[in-house]
């Protein structure tokens, strides 16, 4: 018998697409989250709310969780309402969130003792990305239960791979965060170059996301850069969160990234800035200030504006 009857605990950014998306594709869907209006904005879609996690477990044959933290993944999963005590043996728990492999690793072993099937499960991909279904779900954990989850991933996804071993997800979604944020960098210096440069943002814009410079990020937020709009799609919180944790992986693996290192401290000044809602990319906002002298004003340059000052002329 196949998997009819999930549970999707923590409805933010990705949670409620992927809870949407079930539902569309014919599950019966219970959601779970501590800010309740959360939930009850899914429930016209038809999903069930329930008050606890205990409760979002019971009758599940799959428990997602989508989850900021690991903080709260445990407290989702061994707290005094949690999963683990409403569960049943064989039921399988699944991990979206980007979490520390080692942890999840060590959650999975003390899981296991109790008949509970937990694997990890992160995502590639942005809530804009999530919202139509353009997901990599990159699984760890035992290749039987993978074989069972994956029609699920299959449907409300573009892409599901076994990634390995219990952990092997998480490790892999490090590497993938990793990469997007040097690519995200990139992609802000460059726009900023060439907007200090006086180039008109339109051309900008078509012309670096028709060739080789060319990204899936820049395709989903390179216009909403441009126009200084960075409504949140992937945080500055969580990716303050994840780049720490790829340096910590890199730490305990004697591997040195002095990159990633760099970046972070750009992200770290995002945050002191009070900008830990607005998307990551907001980082460009930072560098237009660090340029200021050369723009009219911030604003200014991230619609086009003219260049004030430049040492940049052209022949």
């Amino acid at each position: 018998m196949g998997i009819r009857n999930i549970s999707v605990i923590g409805l933010g950014l990705m949670g409620t697409p992927i809870a949407t998306l079930l539902v569309k594709a014919g599950y019966q869907v219970t959601g779970f989250d501590i800010i309740k209006r959360q939930v009850s904005n899914l429930v016209p879609l038809g999903v069930r709310a329930v008050n606890s996690p205990k409760e979002a477990a019971k009758g599940a044959d799959l428990i997602l969780l989508s989850l900021p933290t690991w903080k709260s993944v445990l407290e989702v999963v061994e707290g005094r309402d949690g999963v683990a005590v409403g569960i049943r043996k064989g039921q399988i728990v699944v991990d979206t969130s980007t979490s520390p492999p080692w942890e999840s690793r060590a959650l999975g072993e003390r899981l296991a003792k109790k008949g509970i099937e937990w694997m990890d499960a992160p995502i590639s991909g942005s809530s804009a990305q999530a919202r139509v279904g353009n997901m990599v779900f990159m699984v760890g954990g035992k290749r039987s239960v993978f074989e069972k989850i994956k029609p699920v991933f299959d449907q409300i996804g573009k892409k599901t791979v076994y990634a390995g071993k219990s952990g092997d997800g998480a490790t892999l979604k490090l590497v993938v965060n990793h990469t997007l944020y040097l690519n995200e960098a990139a992609a802000i210096e460059g726009l900023v170059l060439g907007l200090k440069a006086g180039l008109n943002r339109d051309v900008l814009f078509n012309v670096i996301t028709s060739g080789a410079a060319s990204s899936d990020l820049l395709l989903a937020r390179g216009k909403d850069m441009l126009n200084g709009n960075f409504s949140p799609k992937g945080p500055v919180v969580l990716a303050n969160k994840d780049l720490a944790l790829s340096l910590e992986m890199a730490r305990q693996l004697g591997v040195v990234l002095p990159v990633g290192a760099l970046y972070q401290q750009l992200l770290l000044k995002a945050h002191y800035n009070g900008w830990d809602r607005e998307d990551a990319t907001v980082v460009m906002r930072i560098y237009q200030q660090l340029a200021a002298p050369y723009f009219t004003s911030t604003k200014s340059a991230a619609r086009g504006g003219k260049v004030k000052n430049s040492r940049y002329r052209k022949s």
